[in-house]
């Protein structure tokens, strides 16, 4: 048997009439203020849980903040330069770090990177050097052109000759190394490899005149970051003469890089 249940106590004279909801049946069912009062009898409850915002969620990409550390490398043996450059970032899809170990910092430019001494051999007779004006440096990039010439100056029965040397040197940006880019570069040229000795690529070919003679030829050189662009004309020399003057100084102008 269930026992009677036992009747509410009544409030005191002075304290507040505890709030009653009715409960099963139709009995009313006693129910605590929801901010008990201890000076009118009722107990202090301990505080629950306080309700915060939840911290704000970092973004993967708004809060991405890109890392670039630039180590600078010189190479005392053998008088080059190098520089590594890290190209990172904080978000894990933005694709691998660009390894720029290979890249040359600088190289020499233009009318710098032979001497006339080493250009004689090419151009017969007294010759002018001049830098062309083509070219210039930019974020990715630096090039520039010389010409060497005997045009105008050279003495009756002299052939004419002139050799436009052009340098360019790439650099990295944050998806390609100088050494990519440069890759690229060359690939676009026309001509077949030759082999010219310290060279990482070449291609080199013939120009043929309109009266169908080889009057010239190009020969292109990579090393690392840089190519090298020969353009040689000779009027005196025909088919299968160029190459040989090309490829060495070539190779006189890669061991300076």
């Amino acid at each position: 048997m269930s026992q009677p249940q036992q009747p509410h106590p009544l409030p005191q004279a002075g304290q507040p009439v505890p709030p009653q909801v009715h409960g099963p049946q139709g009995q009313l069912s006693y129910s605590p203020p929801l901010h008990p009062d201890p000076a009118a009898g009722y107990p202090a409850y301990p505080p629950g849980p306080q309700w915060a915002p939840p911290p704000p969620q970092r973004s993967s990409r708004g809060g991405a903040i890109a890392l670039v550390v630039v180590l600078v490398i010189v190479l005392l043996g053998g008088g080059g330069a190098g520089a590594y450059f890290l190209f990172a970032a904080g978000d894990s899809d933005d694709g691998p770090v660009v390894d720029t170990s290979r890249d040359l910092a600088e190289a020499p430019m233009g009318c710098g990177l032979f001497t006339e001494s080493e250009i004689a051999p090419l151009i017969p007779g007294r010759f002018t050097t001049e830098p062309t004006g083509i070219g210039g440096a930019t974020d990715f990039d630096k090039s520039a052109q010389c010409m060497y010439s005997n045009q105008g100056i050279a003495p009756d029965g002299m052939p004419t000759a002139f050799l436009s040397v052009t340098t360019r040197l790439h650099k990295a940006n944050a998806r390609e190394s100088g050494v990519d880019k440069a890759k690229d570069d060359l690939r676009r040229k026309p001509g077949s490899p030759v082999g010219v000795p310290g060279a990482d690529d070449d291609a080199f070919r013939e120009i043929e005149s309109s009266r169908d003679r080889v009057v010239a030829a190009q020969l292109f050189v990579r090393y690392r970051n840089v190519v090298i662009t020969l353009h040689y004309t000779h009027y005196a020399l025909g088919e299968k003469q160029f190459i040989q003057p090309l490829m060495a100084l070539s190779a006189l102008g890669l061991e300076k890089l």
